[in-house]
This record gives C-alpha cells, structure tokens and sequence, in this order.
C-alpha cells in the first residue's frame, strides 16, 4: 500500500531535520556554540532540531554559513536523501 501523502511528508521532514543536525555535529559545534554564531538562543537550536521551529530561506542559510555549510551543498544532501 503506498504512502500517504502525511506520512510522505512527516519523513521527508525527519531528513530535513537529520541533515540540520548533522551540519552542524559536522562542523564539530554545540547547540550553544551554534546558537551564537547564528545569533540566536541555545533553545530555539533546540526547538528547530527538534522540528518545533521551522526555518526561513534566510534563517537556513544563516544556520548553515554558521557550521561552514551553505544552501547548495545542503540542498544537494537532501535531493539525495528523499
């Protein structure tokens, strides 16, 4: 039986979130490390990995200069991973 449209979603949004920790554990950085290098607190890191929070095209590339990363690189990562 093929996947519901829902749950298609709900695990295309899990890599989304896996491939945001992972920049950033990649970059050897704490929450809190990140948090303030992307000018933001420790528990809004928290609340976006934990898929409370979703991120802006902007707020994206912020996170991801802060762990040396960018939005091609991550957008190519997650092409493959879906």
């Amino acid at each position: 039986m093929p996947k519901g449209r829902d749950e298609t979603k709900a695990a295309r949004w899990a890599v989304y979130l896996e491939l945001l920790i992972e920049a950033r554990l990649s970059a050897k950085l704490t929450q809190a490390e990140l948090a303030s290098l992307a000018d933001v607190t420790q528990p809004y890191v928290s609340q976006v990995e934990a898929g409370k929070i979703r991120l802006d095209a902007i707020q994206l590339a912020d996170w991801l200069h802060a762990c040396g990363s960018n939005l091609g690189r991550f957008g190519r990562a997650l092409e493959r991973r879906l």
